[in-house]
C-alpha cells in the first residue's frame, strides 16, 4: 500500500510540472448579488459575514459522491433525491423570480391570487404580494397576506417561512405604531416557530440595514449570551465593532474565544482576520493569521485565504513574501499543485515575463526533487 501512495503522489507531481507550464492564468470573475427582493429580505440561505468564505480545501482537492449508487442502478440515494428536489425548487423559483422581475408581475389582487395558489409554499411570491399591497397603501391586508402565508406555507419549508418573518420585521419597523414595540412582538413570535439563532439574527439584520444602531448594539449584547458558543454570532458582533471604529474589538474577540468550542477556533480566528482584513486593520488581520498558522502550518485553505487578503490589498513584496514562504513547506504534491498554481496566476495577473518564468523554474525544482 505504502508502493502505491508513492507512485500516486509521483502522478501528482508529474501533473503538477504540466498544468504549471501550460498554465494561461486565471481571471477572477466575482457575480454581483441579486436586487434586494420587497421588503429587503435576505433570500440566501448562509450569509457569510466576513464577505468572502473561507476556503476549504477538501473542496478543491477531493471529489465529491455524486449520490448515485452507480450507471446501472437506477434507484438515487436519500441524498441524492433531496439534492434533485432543491435542484427543482430552486428552478420553480428562479422562474418566479424571472417572470415578477421581468414585467410580467401581476398588477392586481387577483393575479396575485393565483400565484400564490400555484407556489403556496414560495416566500418569494407572499413578499412580492405585499410589497404590490404596500404599493396601494393597504397595510393591513399586507399584514393579512403575511399571516396567511406562515399559515399556508408547509412547516417543513423552515427557510420560506423565516423570509416572511424577516418581511413582517420589515413591515412593523416602517408602519408599525410604535414601530420598535411592534417589530418586537412579531420577533416574540417568530421565535416559537423558528431557530432562535436564525431569528435573532434576521432581527440584526435589519436593524444594521436601518441603521438603527442602539437597537443592533442591545441585540447583539443579548445574543452573545444566549449563543456564546456560536462563531457566527461572536462574528458579528466582532464585524459591528469594527464597523463602528470601537476600540472593543479585541476584547470581544478574546472573549470570543474563551467562550468558543476549541474546534471551532481556527474558523473564528480565520474569519475574524478576514473581517479585520476589509473593515479593521491590517496589522491585526496579519498577526492573526500568523498567529494560527504558526500552530497549523499546513493548512493551505488558511494560506489561501491570507493570501487573497494580501492579494487585494496590493502590496506586492508582501504577497510575494507569503507565496515564497508557503511554496517552500513539505506538503503533499496536490497541495502543492493548488499553491504553485495560485503563485503563477498572481504572477501572470502582474504582467513580468521574468517572474513568470521564476514561478515556472520553481515549480521544476520542486518535481525534481520529489522525483530525486
Amino acid at each position: 500500500m505504502q508502493v502505491l501512495s508513492k507512485e500516486n503522489d509521483w502522478g501528482e507531481t508529474k501533473n503538477l510540472t504540466v498544468d504549471i507550464l501550460n498554465s494561461p492564468g486565471l481571471v477572477g470573475e466575482f457575480e454581483s448579488g441579486d436586487s434586494v427582493p420587497p421588503l429587503e429580505v435576505n433570500f440566501d440561505t448562509e450569509a457569510d459575514v466576513s464577505g468572502g468564505a473561507v476556503v476549504d480545501m477538501r473542496k478543491h482537492l477531493d471529489n465529491e459522491p455524486s449520490g448515485i449508487v452507480s450507471k446501472d442502478d437506477k434507484k438515487l440515494t436519500k441524498r441524492a433525491k433531496k439534492k434533485l428536489k432543491e435542484k427543482r425548487e430552486l428552478e420553480i423559483r428562479a422562474a418566479e423570480q424571472k417572470r415578477l422581475e421581468g414585467g410580467q408581475a401581476p398588477d392586481s389582487v387577483d393575479g396575485y391570487e393565483q400565484l400564490v395558489r400555484a407556489s403556496p409554499n414560495s416566500s418569494f411570491v407572499w413578499i412580492k404580494y405585499m410589497a404590490f399591497l404596500l404599493s396601494i397603501a393597504d397595510v393591513e391586508k399586507a399584514r393579512a397576506v403575511a399571516e396567511r402565508a406562515l399559515q399556508t406555507i408547509n412547516f417543513r419549508e423552515e427557510e420560506e417561512k423565516l423570509n416572511v418573518w424577516v418581511a413582517l420585521f420589515n413591515l412593523e419597523n416602517v408602519y408599525g405604531i410604535p414601530p420598535n414595540e411592534a417589530v418586537l412582538k412579531v420577533f416574540q413570535r417568530a421565535l416559537q416557530y423558528c431557530d432562535p439563532k436564525k431569528v435573532h439574527l434576521a432581527l440584526l439584520g435589519m436593524y444594521e440595514r436601518t441603521e438603527q444602531q442602539e437597537m443592533a448594539d442591545q441585540l447583539l449584547k443579548a445574543m452573545t449570551k444566549k449563543f456564546k458558543t456560536s462563531a457566527k454570532v461572536w462574528l458579528r458582533n466582532l464585524q459591528n465593532l469594527l464597523k463602528q471604529g470601537s476600540d472593543a474589538a479585541e476584547m470581544v474577540l478574546n472573549r470570543a474565544l474563551v467562550s468558543l468550542p476549541r474546534h471551532k477556533h481556527i474558523k473564528f480566528i480565520s474569519r475574524a482576520a478576514v473581517l479585520e482584513f476589509k473593515i479593521g486593520s491590517a496589522e491585526r488581520a496579519q498577526l492573526l493569521f500568523e498567529g494560527v498558522l504558526r500552530n497549523y502550518p499546513k493548512r493551505t485553505d488558511l494560506w489561501s485565504v491570507y493570501l487573497d487578503q494580501e492579494i487585494c490589498r496590493g502590496d506586492a513584496s508582501v504577497i510575494r513574501s507569503l507565496f515564497e514562504r508557503v511554496t517552500c513547506l513539505d506538503l503533499p504534491p496536490k497541495k502543492m499543485k493548488f499553491l504553485f498554481k495560485k503563485y503563477l496566476d498572481y504572477e501572470i495577473s502582474q504582467g513580468e515575463e521574468s517572474r513568470i518564468e521564476y514561478v515556472k523554474i520553481k515549480a521544476m525544482e520542486f518535481v525534481n526533487n520529489k522525483l530525486g
